[in-house]
């Protein structure tokens, strides 16, 4: 097992772009850390440069306290699952297990050793004479991930790989990735753009923008305590729900009237957001307090089985507030709902999208004639 520390790293390209921005993480011994964030936020430049693919333009990269910037790939003691497999189509699954350990000069009865326990490990023991273009898309992706186990490195990287698997494939190897990763122990960054891979792989989660880290820490925590509006935005399915408000003495002024004595850090009179999330808004009753309450109009449904999503509009405003009812609900478009919520599930943002609230506890609700 291997710690890695990412210090102030940064990558520019001859042309001047940076893709990597002073890039700061620490990734403990066996611990999956999991990077996540849209097209060109920078993740998978940054696992190419782990992995020595892509070189570093300043910062230190350390391997267990070795700076391992100039050092080649080969040297790192790192192992990558890609995308695409990258399987030698004319070897049979065990030619492309041992590939690499035969390169190395391995002895043959080591190298069938091993891969014959990592087969056994991961069901390939009945596959190992066939070619790749006689495996499905699991099992392609299952002996890569053969390939880089029986080299035993210090680090695996995976880069989005089960981005080419059907649903219901991706749902499988996710939860065998999360077994294979705690069975072995091997300390790992898994590179996706699919929030559900992310949330539930991650020791601790990583959210990338524009080449920076936007936000770091266990996948809840960033679900529950969003650092920016676009960790509220990009977390979660559906996205986290925002209302435009200003500040009043001491509340946030909903588009409604209503106002929120919540604890933010804003100066009088300034525009900010609230965010609300989708399962947090639900249908008023007369056994309620009065609260806080919002009036809607319901213009589409989704039905999902269980749930159901109600996408709504506030008047006045362009925005959907989109609410997750109960799947049985008898809602109908047209419909007009009074939704309510609690201040405690509200995230505040001001206008540079930086969370803007000093406290959770505490905050009350008043509503204003």
């Amino acid at each position: 097992m291997a710690t890695l520390q990412l210090t102030r790293l940064k990558k520019r390209y001859p042309n001047g772009f940076i893709a990597l921005h002073e890039v700061d993480l620490s990734v403990a011994e066996g611990e999956l850390i999991v990077i996540v964030g849209p097209s060109g936020c920078g993740k998978s430049t940054l696992l190419r440069t782990l992995a020595g693919l892509e070189s570093i333009s300043d910062g230190e990269l350390t391997i267990n306290g070795r700076r391992v910037n100039e050092m080649e790939p080969a040297e790192r003691d790192i192992a990558m699952v890609f995308q695409n497999y990258a399987l030698y189509p004319h070897m049979s699954v065990a030619g492309n297990m041992g590939y690499a350990l035969k390169n190395r000069g391995v002895p043959k009865d080591e190298i069938r050793h091993r891969v014959a326990a990592t087969a056994e490990l991961l069901g390939l023991g009945e596959l190992l004479e066939r070619r790749p273009r006689q495996l499905s898309g699991g099992q392609r992706q299952r002996v890569a991930m053969g390939r880089a186990i029986v080299r035993e490195p210090q680090v695996f990287l995976f880069d989005e790989p089960l981005s080419n698997l059907d649903a219901k494939l991706r749902v499988q190897m996710r939860l065998e990735i999360r077994r294979l990763q705690k069975r072995l122990g091997v300390t790992s960054v898994y590179v996706t753009h699919d929030q559900v891979e992310a949330m539930t792989l991650a020791d601790r989660l990583v959210v990338m923008n524009g080449g920076r880290v936007e936000q770091c820490g266990t996948p809840m925590a960033l679900y529950a305590q969003p650092a920016t509006r676009f960790v509220a935005s990009f977390l979660g399915s559906p996205a986290m729900n925002f209302l435009p408000v200003t500040t009043h003495q001491g509340c946030v002024v909903l588009p409604n009237g209503t106002q929120l004595a919540l604890p933010v850090d804003i100066p009088e009179g300034r525009a900010a957001t609230l965010g609300v999330r989708p399962e947090h808004l639900v249908e008023a009753t007369s056994t309620q307090d009065a609260g806080v309450t919002l009036d809607v109009t319901v213009e589409m449904l989704e039905p999902l089985g269980a749930d159901m999503l109600a996408y709504t509009r506030l008047p006045g405003l362009e925005e959907w507030l989109v609410v997750r009812l109960d799947g049985a609900h008898a809602a109908s478009e047209g419909q007009r709902l009074s939704l309510a919520f609690s201040p405690t599930h509200c995230h505040v943002f001001d206008a540079d999208g930086m969370r803007a609230m000093t406290e959770r506890a505490g905050a009350k609700e008043r509503a204003v004639q």
